[in-house]
């Protein structure tokens, strides 16, 4: 945890940190309780979405946002490199004038929400589990859930409509299998950036033979395990326990899959117009407390990602 962070003394007791938490509500101090569950929520959201891993996000100051001309719905323009070519000409020559013109995306945004949690200040005294990690167990996995989630249907989306090119179907996790993937991406003339997978695929590459990863590859990971490396052949992967996000568990004709992504900047864009925020109420002796926050992900290139299929 960062120092930037509030902690407790192993000597300070749960009960008191919620009717900590409680007084500052009663004495007016919400801003400070919102605070206080605020950063403890967004060290969490960051560790736990994949999406967020293989896209770091921007946070987007209100003077950054676009209007759009349709509805009264926040957007963000992002301009994309104009193509170029370079030819040959004799000294005497020059080369052919080109009126260039930049391509532009727009990024839109939604809302991700916790369910809404009520309770009863006098009841929410006697929990003996701190209430800041309840509501990080609780409501923001559930967030970076749906981010994630929206995150892998929108690279299958794109995906599907060239799947002849960008996914590879393969018989069996083996380095063979990511070399045609990789070749796919790279014949595109897209660089390799990050592979995504489920932790459970991931730990195929225990198999995988020294003659394929190296004899200090495969040696760290019988000591060590797959999880110290973080690295297949070179390149970093983004693993996760989200099976059900990343893979497809359909009986008979489901696949486990890992998606090999060009680095961000050949790939997209992820603004927040804000991040996870803890949002406290109170009514009387009723507490209400939810989570919220406003990402918006954009892919700008197309190209730039593979699906490697392998049976399940």
């Amino acid at each position: 945890m960062s120092a930037a962070y509030k902690t407790q003394t192993q000597q300070v007791s749960a009960q008191f940190i919620n009717s900590n938490f409680v007084r500052k509500v009663e004495e007016g101090r919400t801003k400070e309780a919102e605070a206080e569950g605020t950063a403890f929520i967004r060290q969490k959201l960051r560790q736990e979405s994949f999406a967020r891993e293989i896209i770091e996000p921007v946070m987007l100051a209100d003077d950054e946002i676009d209007r759009d001309e349709n509805t009264d719905q926040p957007k963000k323009i992002v301009e994309k490199e104009p193509d170029s070519v370079a030819t040959f000409v004799p000294f005497n020559g020059s080369a052919p004038r080109t009126w260039f013109r930049g391509k532009r995306f727009s990024v839109f945004f939604g809302k991700t929400e916790s369910q809404r949690f009520t309770k009863n200040k006098f009841e929410l005294m006697t929990y003996q589990n701190d209430i800041r990690k309840i509501l990080s167990d609780n409501s923001v996995k559930d967030m970076a859930d749906q981010e994630d989630s929206k995150f892998t249907d929108t690279v299958n989306a794109i995906i599907a409509l060239a799947l002849a090119t960008q996914r590879t179907v393969a018989a069996t996790f083996n380095s063979s299998a990511f070399k045609l993937g990789f070749q796919a991406l790279v014949n595109r003339r897209q660089p390799i950036g990050k592979i995504l997978m489920a932790k459970s695929t991931y730990y195929e590459a225990l198999d995988l033979p020294a003659t394929s990863v190296g004899n200090d590859v495969a040696s760290r990971h019988y000591d060590l395990g797959i999880e110290a490396e973080e690295k297949l052949w070179g390149i970093p992967v983004v693993s996760t326990i989200k099976r059900e996000i990343v893979d497809d568990l359909t009986p008979v004709t489901g696949r486990r899959s890992a998606y090999v992504f060009s680095p961000q900047n050949y790939l997209g864009v992820f603004f927040l117009l804000q991040d996870a925020t803890l949002y406290i109420k109170q009514e009387a002796d009723v507490i209400e407390f939810w989570s919220y926050a406003a990402p918006g992900i954009g892919f700008g290139n197309t190209l730039s990602m593979q699906r490697i299929d392998f049976p399940l």
